[in-house]
């Protein structure tokens, strides 16, 4: 156990399994009140977890007058460290040494499409993750680019490995990646689509209704075509499943060690960036004994259904709407969102659909990849959505102070003035809306 921002903190490693290395300590120290759970999001070095937490905490003391531990309460924090594979923007869609070259007005990307040599590098990394071989997976990879009984075979051996237990809605999401015939799937994939920015633009130049960054707004960005723009659309795809369903299974095993471990009267507040506020969802979600004090969501990578109602055609329920339908949060629920975040508010769209004719037949030229419209669009991005009449309230964060929350509500944040882009949530401005939800 160490101090951060002056109270108690335990490390709590977690494997992808759920299981977890405990030492001797007990998970919560004698005369506490208030324990913060506190899990990182896509693969973090246990150096930046720790910088995260300590970033959360340090802003929520400071924003609580100097000390965590007033009016008789004292708190204590648990960090969740567990195996999250790192993001990567999609392959087909961007890398880092793009060239960006103005033409007429409008921007073009000087990028033909990943390399072999790419390709194999992602697919070998994705491998060591889901326990396969990476040097065959690898080259599996690379030959399902031709199509044809190749690209059924890599398929096939990629569902394999995928995780097992995996939530239904994540199955429905996902539903072209673990099933659609191998061929099929990368032939469609490999057509593209042009992703054009006529959208309807606001005064600061972002999409106003497309959830997208100032950057893809200003620029044209475009599906790749090719057989290995395909699989690597597939590795980014099969990734962002694994990280969704890994984080449900680790976020079950969290909720059942705070039902066993916490003492009766301590308050317990969830917080989590990016897939890690799908893992503390799930936990609030699963949790059978405590009821969380407070759950906060710092652009969280799930869908921004996720706590809604009557959405789509079908009219279903959104994966975790119990937390809302049954009030399993006794204080506030709070949802950081920007379209700053195009992690969240583009990539993970993309990455949450397994057809390039979705991305052709919505398009950015109607706006709406990633935006509240989209039915992949990101908690992150906008917000949570699909929410009956007076479930959600709407704030907007500013600089030096912090909208009051409201108990038993979701409270959307939109943190544009706060929140430069996915990873900036380990500052002042974010600790101030976690102690708001906190306190």
């Amino acid at each position: 156990m160490t101090i951060i921002a002056g109270i108690p903190f335990t490390e709590l490693p977690m494997d992808r399994d759920g299981e977890h290395e405990r030492t001797g300590e007990p998970l919560v120290p004698a005369g506490v009140t208030d324990l913060v759970v506190i899990s990182h999001g896509w693969k973090n070095s246990r150096e930046h977890a720790l910088a995260l937490c300590a970033g959360i905490l340090e802003g929520a003391r400071a924003a609580a007058g100097g000390t965590l531990d007033r009016d008789g309460r004292r708190f204590a924090a648990i960090g969740v460290m567990w195996p999250a594979f790192r993001f990567q923007p999609d392959l087909s869609l961007v890398r880092d040494d793009l060239s960006v070259v103005g033409k007429g007005g409008a921007a073009s990307l000087a990028y033909e499409g990943p390399s072999d040599e790419e390709v194999r590098a992602r697919a070998a990394e994705l491998a060591q993750v889901l326990g396969d071989n990476p040097e065959t997976f690898a080259d599996e990879a690379l030959t399902a680019a031709g199509g044809g009984a190749s690209s059924d075979a890599f398929l096939g051996r990629l569902r394999t490995v995928m995780a097992a237990v995996a939530s239904d809605d994540l199955r429905a999401e996902h539903k072209e990646l673990l099933r659609a015939p191998g061929r099929e799937l990368v032939q469609r994939l490999s057509q593209g689509a042009d992703l054009g920015t006529e959208g309807p633009q606001d005064d600061n130049g972002r999409g106003s209704a497309a959830g997208l960054g100032a950057t893809i707004a200003r620029q044209g960005w475009r599906l790749l075509s090719g057989g290995k723009a395909a699989v690597a659309t597939i590795l980014n795809q099969a990734t962002y499943f694994e990280m969704k369903a890994r984080a449900g299974t680790v976020g079950e095993a969290v909720a059942s060690l705070l039902d066993a471990e916490v003492p009766e009267g301590v308050r317990v507040h969830l917080v989590g960036h990016s897939f890690g506020g799908r893992l503390v969802t799930c936990a609030c979600a699963t949790m059978a004994r405590v009821r969380p004090s407070s759950l906060s969501l710092l652009q969280a990578a799930y869908s921004h259904n996720g706590l809604g109602t009557r959405v789509g055609s079908k009219a279903i329920d959104g994966g975790f709407r119990r937390i809302v339908a049954e009030q399993l949060v006794s204080g506030p629920i709070m949802v950081t969102h920007t379209r700053r975040d195009t992690a969240v508010g583009f990539f993970y769209a993309i990455a949450s659909t397994a057809s390039g004719e979705i991305a052709k037949g919505t398009g950015l030229v109607k706006g709406l990849i990633g935006g509240p419209d989209d039915l992949h669009g990101g908690m992150g991005a906008n917000g949570a959505q699909a929410m009956l009449d007076g479930e959600a309230v709407q704030h907007e964060a500013v600089t030096g102070t912090a909208p009051e929350l409201i108990a038993g509500k979701v409270n959307n944040v939109l943190a544009d003035a706060v929140i430069a882009e996915h990873n900036d949530v380990a500052n002042a401005e974010v600790g101030r809306l976690v102690w708001q939800a906190m306190r």
